[in-house]
């Protein structure tokens, strides 16, 4: 299921996706607290579950005027909320949310919010579909305790990297890994019965159109005071080879890492 919410404001803050994590907390909050804490808290800690929704938020903006002040973006028009999941009681929740919040406001900033639409899904049922981003997703791997982006293309040339290439091999493990956990994780939290707890097949991935993205982005780690943070992902089109049921869940969940954070949202091409 999907949605589209359009807003009105002048300014929005480069880490504008803090914002909307704020605003879908708030309007899942209004309208049903027990689901809430399910969904966010584990006991007094955080709930790191993977969610089962991923968003995007799309606009076009003043780049003179960013160029000025990196830190702020001027929209022209309308800023464009999308939001995916394979959830019907949370998206009714979401939506009922929202339709109570007239206008929301965050930090130094506000919201103005104007229409809400039902957008159609669309159909999988192939083994290979082209996609394309639209939010930047990021795929990372552990190493000497830290966290390390890797992407499937060349950081130098901006090229694809071949499939037998050492980096490209390690960022098809990272996404088959990722993406086992999170299908693994949504369908335990919503029951969904299969006899794979994660990806049924293993997926292939085959680079087209790609660029490098680097996001920054505030997170708050340890329950300690929100930083910003760069993150380096990548955008564009791609086909994605695998189970049908497993691409299908993808498309509604998102691919990669920080999905719930404006990561990861992707669109059938064709």
């Amino acid at each position: 299921m999907r949605l589209q919410i359009n807003f009105k404001t002048k300014v929005l803050p480069v880490y504008y996706r803090n914002l909307f994590i704020s605003l879908i907390k708030q309007a899942i909050k209004n309208v049903d607290t027990d689901y809430f804490n399910q969904l966010y808290h584990y006991g007094s800690k955080n709930n790191k579950a993977p969610k089962p929704f991923c968003f995007a938020g799309r606009f076009l903006f003043d780049r003179e005027r960013f160029k000025e002040n990196k830190g702020l973006f001027y929209p022209h028009g309308d800023v464009h909320l999308y939001l995916s999941s394979p959830d019907p009681a949370f998206i009714a929740r979401l939506y009922n949310g929202l339709l109570g919040i007239k206008t929301f406001p965050y930090q130094n900033f506000e919201l103005e919010r104007g229409k809400i639409i039902m957008l159609n899904e669309r159909n999988i049922s192939e083994n290979a579909v082209t996609f394309k981003t639209l939010s930047p997703i990021l795929i990372e791997k552990v190493e000497n305790g830290k966290e390390k982006p890797i992407l499937p293309i060349d950081k130098k040339t901006r090229q694809p990297l071949p499939e037998d290439n050492s980096d490209f091999k390690c960022f098809l493990k990272e996404l088959n890994y990722i993406g086992d956990k999170t299908l693994a994780g949504v369908k335990s939290a919503l029951a969904i019965e299969t006899d794979e707890k994660g990806l049924k097949e293993e997926l292939n991935f085959i680079p087209l159109k790609l660029r490098k993205e680097v996001i920054r982005h505030k997170v708050r780690e340890r329950n300690k005071e929100e930083k910003i943070y760069t993150f380096t992902c990548f955008s564009g089109q791609f086909k994605l080879i695998g189970h049908p049921e497993d691409l299908k869940l993808l498309y509604q969940l998102g691919i990669g890492l920080r999905r719930a954070q404006g990561f990861g949202m992707v669109e059938v091409l064709g």
